[in-house]
């Protein structure tokens, strides 16, 4: 379904494998709850078809309702809960972190504050837990160790290129085997760097909860 509007043709997504993660991230900065149902409507169309509120607020509305209808309809539809372990982006392989109990403390420090703003940094959150493949051997891989820098350049590709099917498959994975990792988590050296990511690991759990409600 296209929305015509202006003489231009703008796609409506009929699947969460065609939504950009940048279109999510739109409609949750700018939904308001008491915003009346037309204005809700018109940032909904907006968001995922990207074309101005300013644009869409001159149009007639029943071209609103009804792009607004088809998309209210994939917003209740729940999202892909597999785990897409690899994917490719201009020509790049990345892969889901093959093992999160290897995460490192900064990379934990850094997934919390993250998750702290829920959807407004979910592009960083999944640059980290999906890198870059550098080495293969057998059906093993190994991913690009984590650099803040990398990964927030990452982050921008990730953005708007990775579709929220990839998203809510890797909440949906982090969601029901964190709490595993956190009961078989390696003995480590330090005390207290253990304990501090175990409980990083649970707070992590309960904000992309929080933020995945509705989806997962």
């Amino acid at each position: 379904m296209e929305l015509v509007i202006n003489d231009k043709s703008h796609y409506i997504p009929a699947k969460w494998a065609e939504v950009p993660l940048s279109s999510y991230i739109n409609f949750m900065a700018t939904y308001e709850e008491e915003d009346s149902e037309h204005d809700k409507q018109v940032k909904l169309v907006s968001a995922f078809t990207g074309v101005p509120v300013v644009t869409l607020g001159k149009a007639k509305k029943s071209i609103i309702d009804k792009a607004a209808d088809r998309l209210a309809g994939l917003i209740e539809e729940q999202g892909n809960t597999d785990l897409v372990i690899e994917l490719e982006i201009d020509g790049v392989d990345y892969a889901f972190h093959p093992n999160l109990s290897d995460l490192k403390l900064k990379e934990f420090v850094d997934l919390d504050n993250h998750l702290s703003d829920e959807w407004a940094n979910m592009h960083k959150v999944m640059s980290i837990l999906y890198r870059p493949v550098i080495s293969r051997k057998g059906d093993k891989y190994k991913i690009e160790e984590y650099d803040f820098v990398s990964a927030n350049k990452r982050a921008t590709l990730f953005k708007d290129k990775m579709s929220m099917n990839i998203v809510t498959g890797a909440a949906s994975f982090f969601l029901t085997i964190a709490a595993d990792y956190i009961n078989t988590m390696q003995v480590y050296s330090a005390q207290a760097n253990r304990q501090q990511r175990r409980s990083l690991l649970k707070v992590m759990k309960k904000r992309l909860k929080n933020a995945m409600a509705g989806i997962v």
